[in-house]
């Protein structure tokens, strides 16, 4: 049977590469104060190692029931990169914290759907 991670938690974190990128040309564009020491190389490779990370998590999440994968754990860890640029990008701290939430209610009821259809099983 195929496991629900892919669809909720891999959607999650194909909208955080959006958001992402978003916050970089957001930095850039306003001039914030802590982008102002960073260029927009900068930006981009800080945003674009996010952005190598939450793919990899997309790919390495559990297809099947059961299996077990660490897309979970990296994309536990984009979320933790993803509140740290809010150094950079002050309203980070925000979109973070609500794309954390997103992360943990995906998680859970990936896990939760998964045991009960292998419960019917």
């Amino acid at each position: 049977m195929k496991s629900k991670y892919p669809v909720l938690c891999g959607s999650i974190l194909i909208c955080e590469l959006f958001v992402v990128y978003f916050a970089v040309l957001t930095a850039f564009g306003l001039q914030v104060k802590a982008a102002q020491t960073l260029t927009l190389g900068q930006l981009l490779i800080g945003a674009s190692v996010i952005a190598v990370l939450a793919i990899v998590g997309v790919v390495m999440l559990p297809r099947r029931i059961g299996q077990r994968r660490p897309g979970v754990i990296i994309g536990w860890i984009v979320q933790v990169l993803l509140l740290a640029s809010g150094f950079v990008v002050t309203s980070m701290f925000f979109v973070a914290a609500l794309f954390i939430a997103l992360w943990a209610v995906a998680v859970y009821w990936s896990a939760r759907i998964d045991r009960e259809v292998a419960a019917r099983e």
